[in-house]
């Protein structure tokens, strides 16, 4: 000890009372290297190489924390894209026929490079861009890549069971439109490219260093062949340059609420690319009176510095029970305080800057202290010139259930702390608050905790743990995101999706009247009633009933007891005793991920439509696979497709199947899925169905073009409410218009507007909570003009 304190360290006892960390050791930042070693000026990474097209305007790449520029990126335009879809295209054939087991061979060398030296460049370039910590970006963020990527090599080079005959998609499109980190990125990258398919990634100059670099990794030593990644960076409207390139048939969309993606989407139902809407969002912990106080607050506050890395933006809600609520806030005040905010690149730095491109939380914290809630906010230390993109650690509490602090979802270190009864009531909050992505219960009591998290609709569920991501144990999005068989089957495209041929059997062309409202209503009440029996039950359960069911149809001898039964190929029962021995075999498995071991169960999504409209027989095998896993079944059959699934239904219902759980009402090819829609389903079948189209209105003609009227029928507000609606509609539909139609030459315009407006009021039925008021507010006054007294033009 003498010899210490002669020397000038620091005694042990002093260590152990500071518990500070040791100098850093004084270097070139390795991010900062690569960069000066591409002298600061980037491209786009296109066909295995670097793309810098002369002329071109250039974007900054600036520092997260000070705004400072570090590079430059030439501005991508419909040129560049062209080459990368082009290049992704020349590639796509190639790559999908190298096999699954090639494919994972070459993920693995991409994991193992980003895992290499290159390890420290990568996380400093994540700091630097991103504005994570450190001691983030070179630790978990960079593991849990690696793991995403890794995990999906190993699928395709196994082959994963239920995959057989799925193909890949082509040129996927990743469009990055908001705050998101490498991992993020790579959940999507890796099983979009162990399916065979390409990639194009389109960045935000501020996000691009790390993915450029991304992007020659792959190409060094040819660890993926060229055309295969292709990155570029651009203007946020880059992205709508895709729609004149038919040979993208996917897009995903990163970092964004999907509110924000309105302007962004293109095509129709019938016509463009698959779309993927973007996942993220927040977290909420449920905190019982049994709980660990301490490890709880510890979790939490360190959540609110550095969220998941999938999840990079919008704040965490702890809901805790009464008799715990106020001394955990005690501990998380006394942890917050304790956090440190800085420089990102600093190993000791907690708290880094905002995201890039997400507004600080300044107004809805404003907001919930207006309205009477308690704001804690710890002082900000010094920062580094131009830091004012950091905001200090903030705890919300006492703020009312329908404050806007809980209503939307805010980036940056902040936490909403709310009082809960009990259990169920916490269950009930959790269910309600809107974006959440992933939930945490904290209870000693184990009974209780895993009751109460088999019972919120998250699909990712921590017990006393915040930070346990692998894609083994799931990477949840959402209410049904995501394990690795469905992170792959989301860029495949299965069988049953290939154009079918042109000799199958037609139905016969019956008409049949649609099932009214309070039919459909009545059904799906019914499903609803018996959705929580019917998916509670063992996996053995509803085994023994399909089996039965089978049993039933064949009369148990081999011969179907029933000449009419639908399954004249035996189709059904295979269907039938298949999905019977899956669902006994996969009722959930406890998986091993670094950090904790991970229960995986299936849960099914509640009650599922079936409107089938194409002039085909209706497929019955497709109705075992959403019964056995739990789930409830209204079918609104085609022409002459009702009875065959009517006798499916019986012998379901003499197995032990419960009668709401199959409801079968026979409908029209057009019309069903809109009304099926309107009663809410947890999940949509639409077939061939003119269900949920989305129109565009035909734009209102100015008063007095071809009619005139005694007086001014439309607002001066309208043209307003037609822009704010314009965006969410898809500008290649047309209206449908009778053909036998012959409108007075004076009046043709208002018919659009009727018939713009049939349409309109049927997409209100469907609609959405951002939707619905534009679409309510429009109809209100086009209703006006077709109700006021027109005068035609002499």
């Amino acid at each position: 000890m003498a010899a210490l304190v002669a020397l000038g360290a620091a005694p042990v006892a002093k260590i152990f009372a500071t518990m500070e960390e040791g100098p850093i050791p004084a270097g070139i930042n390795p991010g900062e290297a690569w960069l000066e070693s591409h002298g600061r000026s980037l491209g786009h990474f296109v066909a295995g190489t670097w793309l810098k097209p002369p002329g071109r305007m250039s974007l900054e790449c600036q520092e997260a924390a000070t705004g400072r520029t570090v590079a430059v990126v030439p501005a991508g335009d419909s040129s560049d894209l062209a080459a990368a879809v082009a290049a992704a295209a020349a590639a796509a054939e190639a790559w999908a026929g190298l096999g699954g087991p090639e494919r994972g061979q070459r993920l693995t060398r991409l994991a193992t490079t980003l895992d290499s030296d290159r390890r420290g460049t990568m996380g400093a370039l994540l700091a630097l861009a991103g504005g994570r910590p450190l001691c983030q970006t070179l630790g978990a963020d960079l593991d849990l890549g690696l793991r995403l990527l890794q995990v999906p090599a190993g699928g395709a080079q196994l082959g994963l069971p239920g995959l057989e005959g799925w193909t890949p998609l082509g040129v996927v499109a990743v469009v990055l439109a908001g705050p998101c980190s490498l991992s993020a990125l790579l959940w999507k990258l890796g099983p979009l490219l162990a399916m065979g398919n390409t990639a194009l990634v389109l960045s935000s100059p501020a996000a691009a260093p790390p993915l450029l670099l991304l992007g020659e990794l792959s190409g060094e030593g040819a660890v993926l062949p060229p055309g295969v990644l292709n990155v570029l960076a651009g203007p946020p409207g880059l992205c709508q340059a895709l729609r004149a390139h038919p040979e993208v048939t996917s897009v995903t969309f990163l970092g964004a609420a999907q509110e924000e993606l309105q302007a962004l989407v293109w095509g129709s139902p019938c016509r463009g690319p698959r779309l993927g809407g973007p996942r993220g969002g927040r977290v909420v912990v449920i905190v019982l009176d049994s709980a660990d106080l301490d490890s709880a607050a510890a979790a939490i506050a360190a959540t609110a510095a550095t969220p998941p890395a999938l999840f990079p933006w919008g704040g965490c809600v702890v809901l805790a029970q009464d008799a715990v609520a106020v001394a955990l806030e005690q501990r998380l005040r006394a942890r917050l305080g304790a956090l440190r905010v800085g420089d990102p690149l600093d190993p000791k730095t907690e708290v880094g800057p905002l995201p890039p491109g997400t507004p600080p939380p300044e107004g809805v914290v404003q907001e919930a202290h207006e309205e009477g809630a308690q704001v804690f906010q710890v002082p900000l230390p010094p920062l580094p010139e131009g830091g004012h993109r950091f905001y200090p650690p903030t705890l919300i509490s006492g703020a009312a259930l329908t404050s806007c602090c809980l209503r939307e979802p805010a980036p940056g270190p902040l936490l909403v702390l709310l009082p809960v009864r009990s259990p169920n009531e916490a269950v009930a909050v959790a269910s309600a608050l809107p974006q959440t992505v992933a939930a945490a219960v904290w209870a000693q009591d184990i009974t209780v905790a895993l009751d109460t998290a088999d019972r919120l609709p998250q699909g990712l569920v921590w017990l006393n743990a915040l930070d346990l991501l692998d894609p083994s144990g799931g990477c949840a999005g959402g209410a049904m995101d995501t394990d690795l068989d469905e992170a792959l089957r989301e860029f495949g495209c299965p069988p049953w999706e290939q154009p079918p041929e042109v000799d199958e059997p037609l139905s016969p062309l019956v008409t049949a009247d649609d099932p009214g409202d309070p039919d459909l209503a009545q059904a799906v009440a019914a499903a609803r009633g018996a959705a929580p029996g019917w998916g509670r039950l063992a996996g053995a359960c509803r085994a023994r009933v399909l089996r039965g069911a089978a049993a039933a149809l064949w009369g148990g001898h081999g011969t179907p007891k029933d000449g009419g039964s639908g399954d004249t190929d035996g189709s059904l029962r295979r269907a039938l005793l298949r999905w019977a021995a899956r669902v006994e075999r996969g009722g959930g498995a406890v998986q091993e991920v670094p950090g904790g071991r991970v229960l995986v169960t299936r849960r099914p999504l509640g009650v599922v439509g079936v409107a089938w409209g194409w002039p085909r027989p209706l497929p019955l095998e497709l109705l075992p696979p959403a019964l056995a896993l739990g789930n409830c079944v209204v079918v609104a059959a085609p022409p002459g497709g009702a009875g065959p699934v009517q006798r499916l239904r019986k012998a379901l219902v003499a197995a032990g199947l419960p009668g709401g759980a199959l409801m079968v009402l026979p409908g029209n090819s057009r019309g069903s899925g809109s009304r099926l829609a309107r009663q809410r389903p947890d999940g949509l079948w639409l077939c061939g169905t003119d269900a949920v189209p989305l129109l565009l209105l035909l734009a209102a003609p100015a008063p007095g073009s071809c009619c005139f009227f005694t007086f001014n029928p439309v607002s001066s507000t309208f043209r307003a409410h037609v822009n704010n609606l314009t965006p969410w509609l898809l500008l290649d539909y047309p209206v449908a218009m009778p053909s036998n139609l012959e409108p007075d030459s004076g009046c043709s315009d208002l018919w659009g507007v009727h018939f713009g407006a049939v349409a309109l009021q049927r997409m209100l039925g469907v609609a959405g909570k951002d939707l619905a008021p534009l679409l309510r507010t429009f109809l209100a006054q086009l209703h006006f003009v077709a109700e006021c007294h027109i005068q035609a033009q002499h």
